[in-house]
């Protein structure tokens, strides 16, 4: 029997689960080539459209961050300026799959070299929408994982995780990943304990590792593969003494914030995204004391409406406590294209 592995990662979302683990990196499934470049064209937007409906289907089904989430990616995939540059390289002579991987992978680069978090971490949205098409050219179905599978790999889908029961329980360990993403944030909000950060090597362990039970521990930023009995049962109660303090510090949240003299403190979050208010309870807190606005500026100047939504999101859930809005903060440092100098 081999000695019991421990990894180390960076918590993105709190918690603990105990569970066989998932394979989430993607076996690459073999396209077919058509006889035309016509054939081309319309295998991709077959797929696309499949892609599209599978995000509205979804989209019914959600509300709150993760419609948010999903509504971008149908945006983007309905953008003729995203899939201009395929259906041009079918154009000249691509197969469907070389011309819409190509053409995604250019925007992920962008996405991914960008000097401003948010957008870094959009890139695992962009890898979703170039897969989920991927996928439908090849009629591959993503398998399905067991009931309370704890879910490995470079890095998780949105998709993928809004298509999971999480009520069984479960959780994510990532060798990459961001506490950042979409899925970080999906996952902070339902309560699903994730680990990102185990490194290139991560969970590239032996079969014998691989196909037994695995603790994560969300709460340090670890799991282990393999577990001894021992250390099973000091994980249970370090999984129960979690539960028992989340469920007394959630009796002191509506409770007003005073010091032990009596003195009234204002607690007020800041959020670098409209999305981020989903996931926070405005009867605990004292409205925004800082809401950022970098995400609405990436390859082009936001227009007035897309400010007005963002703004009005936060500003609705905040009801008659006070918002603050930095406006923009550009320049030096964080250059905006079409912008700053």
């Amino acid at each position: 029997m081999p000695e019991p592995l421990k990894l180390k990662g960076i918590p993105a979302s709190a918690g603990y689960a105990e569970g066989p683990l998932f394979n989430l990196d993607p076996v690459v499934a073999r396209y077919r080539r058509k006889a035309t470049a016509v054939d081309e064209r319309l295998a991709l937007q077959t797929a696309i459209g499949t892609a599209t409906g599978r995000l509205a289907k979804l989209i019914q089904a959600t509300e709150g961050d993760a419609a948010d989430i999903l509504e971008f990616q149908l945006a983007m995939l309905e953008d003729d300026a995203l899939t201009g540059p395929a259906f041009a390289a079918i154009a000249a002579g691509q197969p469907a799959d070389a011309a819409w991987r190509q053409a995604l992978d250019a925007e992920i680069v962008g996405y991914e070299t960008s000097d401003q978090d948010y957008f870094r971490a959009r890139a695992v949205d962009m890898r979703d929408i170039r897969d989920q098409v991927l996928r439908a050219l090849t009629d591959d179905c993503a398998a399905a994982a067991p009931a309370g599978a704890i879910f490995y790999g470079e890095d998780i889908a949105p998709t993928r995780f809004l298509e999971t029961d999480w009520s069984a329980g479960g959780g994510i360990a990532l060798k990459a990943g961001s506490a950042a993403s979409h899925v970080a944030m999906l996952a902070r909000s339902r309560g699903v304990p994730m680990i990102v950060g185990l490194g290139p090597v991560g969970l590239g362990a032996s079969p014998a590792h691989l196909a037994g039970v695995a603790l994560l521990d969300a709460e340090h930023g670890g799991i282990v593969l393999g577990p001894t009995r021992a250390e099973i049962e000091a994980f249970r109660q370090s999984s129960s003494s979690f539960a028992a303090r989340r469920d007394r510090a959630e009796t002191f949240l509506a409770r007003p914030a005073v010091t032990k003299a009596g003195t009234a403190v204002r607690v007020q979050v800041n959020i670098a995204d409209p999305s981020d208010v989903d996931g926070i309870d405005v009867s605990t807190c004292d409205g925004v004391g800082l809401m950022r606005t970098e995400f609405l500026f990436g390859k082009m100047l936001p227009d007035e409406e897309t400010q007005y939504r963002a703004y009005r999101k936060v500003l609705e859930w905040a009801g008659d406590k006070p918002v603050t809005i930095r406006t923009v903060d550009a320049g030096g440092d964080k250059p905006v294209p079409g912008f700053t100098v």
